[in-house]
């Protein structure tokens, strides 16, 4: 607990440096860094006077952007996300409440989850990876990584990545929103940017609260935000903390014996970054700290019949640094990281872990782009291990390009995958990391009005660990599975119709994934890793209506292995005027019946409506 406290006081320290330093202009000299934005196929690279290496440019990487966050019928990241092909986001209940998300087939374990490029997995399980303290409003856009990337990230990058990027607005601004709808649904909220000096703010705040659309399927959600950046002539300086407090009705999230199950989730998380460069050198120092709190109760009527408490940190530092010389660009970065539990379950555990990377991009001839680099790791019950990868580009004309990848990733257990005990689910404290070898083959072409993709992919996993049983009345066991190969294609492609048919519609996008594992099962049940979709189809479309209103629909065929498939349809309508935007949102249009999780159907039906109002200070 020392280090944890060591670097809450290192947080707040470099905090009120350079708060006190962003008074002092002539000092600092302050002014705006050059800055050039490509856009890439579908993907975003920022160019500054301080480079930062980032590999993700050489992979399959999916941009969602702050437009799309705005027009799809959805109020939270978990909802977001589940409209993309390839992202399998499996849910228990409406609200953001609790999701498992999970890439090309991998468990919802195994996808890494960062905010501004820091790491926020919780080390518990990953039913709470996206228990994220951080608003909707506070999205600049999100970033999908498909495929490995442990030889970036090291742990936990098994299948992919999800990177949060926050605003870093420079205007004075103030949005209020408000929406209510069926269900006893309301939410409120605000965010608030604002400059002081040379310090960029910017704070939200929202609360959501439904009486449920069946029998203990309420919520309450509070979450509430702050972040802080400066920019001065060496580079930039950015601060962030979080916070959510979730309270809901888990009927049948973890029994369906045991409708009145009860759960609340408080999680805070802090970070700070520093970018600093000169000339072809950069070097960018992180730390950061997140503590998170679940308290479950299986039967909110008999409180004291069977309850579990667990409190988690997750605390370290990274630190990156790049160097370009020609058409080599070397990256030299390391980590250390710390993870504590104390459990009226699990017991007390605490664990280190850390590893060094080392990567280079380089391109010997125009079209030709080669980024290739390694991770070499370090878990107490895993000594050392190096996880290599290899991403190549190549342009075979101007907005057509071929990629490909190959790597090796890992994931270490959590805690409750190695120590959890109850007369349902038994952990196993021998488990070992899970890894796998994957490789991927893709075509892309991209032009102002068109963009297309195809990929296909193959993961041969081994040592992965899934919850088993040999018959319905034993419990639950974690243990490491042996080997499953799983191979998939992707094909996406978006469309601007206004500018090429000359038809009334501003957008059509559409996606699709086919996943097939070649994993038999013997003489047992698996809980989780013969759980994934088998095809997932998504649309939307956008178009306008009248009097400037417009209607936005999105569509998701979903055919899980373990599941009855499903055709889904939501819609939103979005009128603006001057400061006001309005709009209504229909979920499950159709009203049709479905689950992600056998014995937790999904809400029917769903209609909100809403009003933003934006004014700049």
């Amino acid at each position: 607990m020392k280090i944890f406290y060591r670097l809450s006081s290192s947080l707040v320290l470099l905090f009120f440096s350079f708060s006190l330093l962003s008074l002092f202009p002539n000092f600092l000299r302050a002014q705006e860094p050059d800055e050039e934005t490509i856009i890439t196929d579908d993907v975003i690279v920022t160019a500054k006077k301080i480079p930062v290496l980032t590999l993700e440019s050489v992979k399959n990487v999916l941009v969602i952007s702050s437009e799309e966050l705005q027009n799809l019928p959805a109020e939270n990241i978990q909802d977001i996300l589940g409209y993309y092909s390839g992202i399998d986001v499996k849910k228990r209940g409406p609200g953001g409440v609790q999701a498992d998300i999970s890439i090309r087939g991998g468990s919802f374990e195994q996808t890494l989850i960062l905010i501004d490029g820091v790491k926020l997995s919780d080390p518990q399980t990953g039913h709470n990876n996206l228990n994220l303290p951080i608003n909707m409003e506070d999205i600049e856009r999100i970033e999908v990584l498909k495929g490995q990337a442990s030889n970036i990230y090291g742990s936990n990058a098994l299948s992919g990545v999800i990177n949060i990027i926050t605003k870093k607005t420079k205007n004075d601004e103030l949005l209020l929103n408000a929406s209510a709808g069926e269900n006893g649904f309301y939410k409120g909220g605000l965010f608030l940017s604002y400059g002081l000096g040379k310090l960029s703010n910017s704070i939200s705040f929202s609360k959501e609260n439904s009486n449920g659309y069946r029998h203990n399927t309420d919520f309450d959600i509070i979450t509430t935000s702050y972040n802080s950046s400066l920019r001065f002539d060496l580079g930039s300086a950015g601060f962030s903390v979080g916070y959510t407090d979730k309270k809901f009705g888990a009927n049948g999230f973890y029994s369906d014996r045991y409708p009145n199950q009860w759960e609340g989730l408080k999680t805070l998380y802090s970070s700070f970054v520093l970018n600093l460069g000169v000339g072809n050198f950069s070097i960018s120092p992180k730390l950061y700290l997140r503590n998170n709190k679940d308290n479950y109760l299986l039967d909110y009527l008999r409180p004291y019949f069977y309850k579990n408490e667990h409190k988690t940190n997750s605390y370290g530092i990274e630190l990156q640094s790049s160097f370009s010389l020609g058409f080599l660009r070397l990256s030299f970065g390391g980590e250390l990281s710390y993870d504590d539990i104390q459990s009226s379950n699990l017991g007390n555990h605490d664990r280190q872990k850390g590893g060094i990377s080392l990567a280079a991009i380089f391109t010997p001839f125009d079209r030709l782009k080669i980024a290739a680099g390694g991770f070499v790791y370090n878990y107490d019950n895993f000594g050392w291990k190096y996880w290599p990868g290899v991403d190549l580009e190549y342009q075979l004309v101007k907005g057509l390009n071929l990629t490909s990848s190959i790597g090796k990733s890992f994931r270490i257990p959590t805690f409750t995958e190695l120590y959890y005990n109850s007369p349902a689910q038994i952990g196993n404290p021998l488990l070992r990391p899970e890894e796998a070898f994957s490789m991927e083959a893709g075509l892309s072409y991209s032009t102002d009005e068109f963009f297309g993709n195809f990929n296909i992919f193959s993961r041969q996993g081994s040592s992965l660990i899934d919850w088993i049983r040999y018959s319905s009345d034993k419990p639950w066991m974690a243990e490491n599975i042996t080997k499953i190969n799983t191979t998939g294609l992707e094909a996406s492609f978006s469309v601007n119709p206004i500018e090429i048919l000359q038809l009334p519609i501003e957008k059509i996008k559409f996606g699709y994934t086919y996943l097939n594992s070649d994993l038999k099962l013997g003489n047992y049940q698996s809980r989780y890793i013969m759980d994934h979709l088998k095809h997932q189809f998504t649309a939307e479309v956008m178009h306008p209506l009248i009097f400037d209103i417009k209607a936005n629909w999105a569509f998701r065929y979903e055919d899980r292995l373990s599941q009855q498939e499903y055709f889904i349809v939501d819609t939103k309508i979005l009128y603006s005027l001057s400061n006001y935007e309005f709009f209504l949102e229909a979920t499950n249009l159709l009203n049709k019946y479905y689950m992600d999780f056998s014995g937790i159907p999904m809400p029917g039906r769903w209609i909100i409506g809403g009003i933003k109002f934006r004014t700049a200070l």
